[in-house]
């Protein structure tokens, strides 16, 4: 095989193995998309079923927050695949316009190869021709004109030198037959790929057009859930039972993240360390960088006093004003250890800085880290979600089981 046919048809075949990945990746995604949704059709069942009273409205006010959360997730996924799809659209734009510009450069070379072999088919004709006619005759005649037997033995070498010069031009011209079927080959193949990748592009414009329609929908959901849990927020606001319940509730998630720092440092010795920090968590002690661009603590570490209940609470953390969407970043380097869905806190990471220090970073909605992660002082792990019954972000710091004011560990 030709070594450019040959190249070709390792490009082009690569190009049909490049797309059914990307199939097969879409297919996953379809797959997380629709587990989403399922979770999201089980909470609005549960949803249309919830009881009267204190208990339904929490959970009311429980089920929206996981919604709006899941909304959340196939919006930031919709939006992945859409930037995806848009990228290979505009690969296959730029591939296609480069085939176009090969098709052009073949086709020229291509017209160029059967001008020159016509010229060389017609030329060889009219000697063929003429050597029919007159080849036996010339031959015999030119030997028997000769003068004696070195001339007789200089013209047949003349007469071979002739026949030699004949099959050297229908070699050529076979050799430029060969050349031409091959370039025709290849235009040909270029062709179709060129029909292939078109059709791809158009395909890939097709998906983002869908894309943007389903993540328009459900930015609609979304909507309509945060107005959903305004009202039941309001209806919250105006009952001192509910907000009783709520702090209870508030209690109960703190507790849950209280649990779970016991439960790794409880594992800690027998889990084996495969990465070491920097600098020694202890030695940051009012070193640490916010884990928000703003600083504003709402409620502060330790007892706090409830301004309308008159109920004292306490903090083991503290709770910063944030607006939803906020980054939320790693503030020392750290192993992803822990993410859960809490109740009043939604998602929540921990991480782990070796030597029996954590720190916890609650009411996130986006989150970009996975457990078993590696972060570093300052990158992202994730949003300022939309969770409970305040606008707040929620940071802890633990040594080993003891709750840690953050506030003197922060810069």
């Amino acid at each position: 095989m030709n070594d450019s046919v040959f190249t070709l048809v390792l490009v082009f075949s690569a190009g049909i193995l490049f797309n059914i990945s990307d199939c097969f990746a879409v297919e996953g995604s379809d797959d997380k998309i629709a587990m989403l949704r399922d979770e999201i059709s089980v909470i609005e069942g549960r949803i249309l079923q919830s009881e009267e009273g204190k208990q339904g409205v929490l959970r009311q006010l429980q089920d929206v927050d996981r919604k709006m959360d899941l909304h959340n997730q196939i919006v930031r996924e919709l939006k992945q695949r859409e930037s995806d799809s848009a990228k290979r659209a505009k690969h296959l734009k730029n591939r296609i316009a480069e085939l176009e510009g090969r098709i052009n450069v073949l086709s020229e070379n291509l017209a160029i190869e059967e001008a020159g072999l016509l010229k060389m088919r017609t030329d060889a004709g009219e000697r063929l021709s003429y050597l029919y006619k007159h080849r036996s005759g010339d031959r015999l005649a030119l030997l028997i004109a000769s003068a004696d037997l070195n001339d007789f033995s200089r013209r047949q070498r003349y007469l071979q030198a002739v026949a030699r010069f004949d099959r050297l031009r229908l070699d050529n011209i076979k050799e430029k037959r060969d050349k031409v079927i091959s370039d025709r080959r290849k235009l040909n193949e270029v062709y179709r790929t060129l029909t292939i990748e078109q059709a791809r592009r158009l395909s890939e414009l097709e998906r983002v057009r869908g894309l943007i329609n389903d993540r328009r929908a459900e930015e609609l959901e979304l909507a309509t859930e945060k107005t959903r849990k305004q009202q039941i927020l309001t209806k919250i606001s105006n009952d001192t039972d509910l907000l009783k319940a709520i702090l209870d509730e508030r209690k109960q998630s703190l507790d849950q993240i209280e649990w779970e720092i016991k439960r790794l440092e409880g594992s800690r010795p027998a889990s084996r360390k495969v990465w070491q920090p920097d600098v020694p968590f202890s030695n940051l002690y009012g070193k640490l960088p916010w884990p928000l661009e703003r600083k504003k603590v709402i409620q502060a570490f330790g007892r706090n006093r409830h301004p309308e209940l008159g109920t004292t609470t306490i903090n083991p953390g503290i709770d910063l004003q944030a607006l939803s969407g906020e980054p939320v970043y790693a503030v020392a380097r750290g192993q992803v250890t822990r993410i859960t869905w809490l109740r009043g806190f939604g998602n929540t990471v921990i991480l782990s800085h070796n030597d029996g220090y954590y720190t916890v970073y609650a009411r996130l909605g986006n989150i970009f880290v996975s457990e078993s992660d590696i972060v570093s002082a300052g990158n992202p792990i994730g949003e300022v979600g939309d969770i409970g019954a305040e606008s707040s972000f929620h940071f802890e710091v633990w040594s080993q089981r003891n709750k840690q004011n953050p506030i003197k560990w922060l810069q």
